[in-house]
């Protein structure tokens, strides 16, 4: 059907259409905006961003994309290591987002708004990995490394 949007049983935002997100759920799209269906879409987010900045036409210089992105991006949990850079149209994000699922996602909403050109995201995924100790090993209490001389 044209025009129909199709919830595909993934997180984030693909190809135009919105998967849910498990931390923008119905609850935030009241504060954001959703399309039809309840889900936050990366154009139904700008929208509210444009509408809260006063802005309805989206941002018109380079200066304006940064904010415009930033703003939204305030919106997106996850998103706040990321830096936001726009010279002729062309932006460029880096920093840290938690998952890679993240990383798609600010993508794809720097990508709709209108007047970006292109987009380089440099953005690096923060590693999950963390020590794996016993359950043992973590309870028990840290210990100098340092030999204990005796005095005798």
């Amino acid at each position: 059907m044209p025009g129909a949007q199709q919830n595909l049983g993934g997180t984030g935002f693909s190809a135009g259409y919105p998967y849910v997100y498990p931390f923008v759920s119905n609850p935030l799209a009241a504060l954001i905006g959703a399309d039809g269906t309840g889900f936050v879409t990366a154009s139904s987010l700008l929208q509210a961003v444009a509408m809260r900045r006063g802005q309805p036409q989206g941002p018109t210089n380079d200066h304006e994309v940064e904010e415009f992105i930033y703003d939204a991006l305030d919106l997106l949990p996850g998103a706040a290591d990321v830096e936001v850079r726009c010279e002729n149209a062309n932006v460029t994000l880096t920093g840290t987002v938690p998952h890679k699922r993240a990383k798609h996602d600010v993508g794809e909403i720097v990508w709709a708004i209108s007047g970006v050109q292109d987009i380089q995201n440099n953005l690096s995924i923060a590693s999950r990995r963390r020590g794996r100790l016993s359950g043992r090993e973590a309870d028990a209490p840290v210990t100098p490394s340092v030999p204990v001389r005796k005095q005798g």
